[in-house]
């Protein structure tokens, strides 16, 4: 333990704690799932259990995650840890996957983003901006996420259907007219989509799972390994339960839905996935953050109680257990953002020899990203982006944002104006707090998730800047 604390992060994220070893080598009747709070080692796991199943099964194993980056560093470390095993596993992201196997299968694939962003903005002001819809929230965005997250990403083809489902993780409540207003929404969509000849996301996770369905061949993997699996849609989990079914430590699910980083949700049973009795394992122990940076994080969320791919209603404060004890947290507060990114400068100038390599700095958006990239490379602070990191070590700073750092961890956190993204208060979404719309309650909720989970990356040192307001 004392060796890996030492050791660049990238070894300390493969330490299996002998803890873990038996889940590793646990022989499962059919799905199995490994959940937990934050830092308690879910990802090894995964890695490890990965590294298993090449050993002694006799076809392939698929690895997949929702993030685009992180396939390429769970890739290396996999060749650091079992070399000889490494070319048996895929690690790939979702999307990327299924593309491919549409590809191969013969299926004409047309994805284009801005297209079919241009067809929702252009439905959006034929039937949504004068509708109803703009009394619950007038931000097209919301609903959106509406069709993406609760319809589409569902695999919901008709309104009866629509009409009923619960909308996890979407606190406004909307009656059958809202629904209504939805659907229309969602056909002008479809009609304008299909008029300009593109797919979306959501379609690409579609066709595969029909395609996966309709195969008459044999297996194409031994063994599915999803990590992260709460940041999938149900038409995602459908689909790779699909390429394995129910055979023995055929599927296995990987995360938290404490963590869960984008809006909507599902249940595994939901999927048609039966994880019963020890096929569903829970961690309690943190291996990664210490007291002071946990109970930070924790506060952050802590109001925050969640609904979990299991169907159970968790408390956003959960009980774990802590091996490590020597973190830090530093509070920067300055009267101006140039003060601010003046403190940050001189605490990245001062950290020790070496040390960049270890350290990341994470922002909420891709502009806040934009301004400190300029920042760092005017100050000629090395950087590397988190989405061209392979998970080799480099002598310089991770930037990123909150998202791209699900599943990594560093020894120093940077959070530059980490409340900023958040209006006054919104840090604590406890009682007293003044009464909102509830889509501003989900979209703060759903904010604080994210810089939870940036707050947890941390192990050693977690710095939270802030500009006085």
């Amino acid at each position: 333990m004392v060796e890996a604390l030492q050791a660049p992060i990238e070894q300390w994220m493969t330490f299996l704690h002998p803890d873990q070893v038996a889940l590793v080598r646990r022989n499962w009747s059919g799905p199995a799932r490994i959940s937990g709070p934050a830092g308690t080692g879910k990802t090894v796991v995964g890695l490890h259990r990965a590294a298993h199943l090449a050993r002694r099964a006799g076809g392939r194993i698929l690895y997949v995650t929702f993030a685009n980056n992180l396939p390429r560093v769970q890739g290396t470390f996999l060749k650091a840890m079992s070399p000889a095993v490494a070319d048996r596993v895929d690690f790939r992201s979702l999307h990327s996957w299924a593309q491919e196997f549409l590809q191969e299968r013969g299926v004409q694939v047309r994805l284009h983003g801005d297209k079919a962003m241009t067809a929702f903005s252009l439905a959006w002001k034929h039937v949504g901006r004068d509708s109803c819809l703009a009394e619950i929230d007038p931000a097209p965005g919301y609903w959106r996420e509406e069709i993406d997250y609760v319809i589409k990403g569902r695999g919901i083809t008709a309104f009866e259907e629509y009409a009923a489902v619960p909308r996890r993780r979407r606190r406004a409540t909307l009656r059958r007219p809202h629904r209504q207003a939805v659907w229309a929404l969602l056909e002008e969509y479809e009609s304008l989509r299909v008029e300009r000849g593109v797919h979306d996301f959501n379609d690409v996770l579609t066709l595969a799972l029909a395609e996966a369905t309709r195969r008459t061949d044999g297996p194409r993997y031994a063994a599915v390994i999803v990590d992260e699996v709460q940041d999938l849609t149900l038409v995602g989990v459908r689909l790779l339960h699909a390429l394995v079914g129910d055979v023995p430590n055929g599927l296995l699910l990987v995360g938290d839905g404490q963590q869960a980083v984008y809006p909507g949700g599902f249940r595994l049973a939901d999927a048609g996935i039966d994880v019963r009795g020890d096929r569903g394992q829970v961690l309690h122990t943190n291996y990664r953050n210490s007291k002071q940076i946990l109970d930070i994080a924790l506060a952050v969320v802590a109001d925050d109680s969640f609904d979990d791919i299991d169907g159970l209603r968790t408390p956003g404060r959960r009980d774990v257990d802590l091996t490590y004890h020597d973190g830090q947290v530093v509070r920067v507060t300055k009267p101006s953002l140039a003060e601010h990114d003046q403190a940050l400068v001189d605490a990245l100038r001062g950290l020790p020899d070496g040390a960049r390599a270890d350290t990341a700095v994470l922002c909420p958006s891709r502009r806040a990203i934009d301004h400190y990239q300029r920042l760092l490379s005017r100050e000629e602070i090395p950087v590397c982006l988190l989405e061209h990191y392979d998970g080799r070590p480099v002598d310089a700073v991770k930037l990123g944002t909150y998202r791209r750092a699900k599943g990594l961890e560093f020894k120093r956190v940077f959070l530059p104006q980490h409340d900023a993204a958040l209006p006054s208060g919104a840090l604590s979404g406890g009682p007293g707090a003044p009464e909102k719309p509830e889509t501003v309650c989900e979209r703060e909720e759903l904010l604080r998730s994210q810089l939870f989970v940036a707050m947890t990356r941390a192990r050693d040192v977690l710095w939270l800047g802030s500009v006085d307001r």
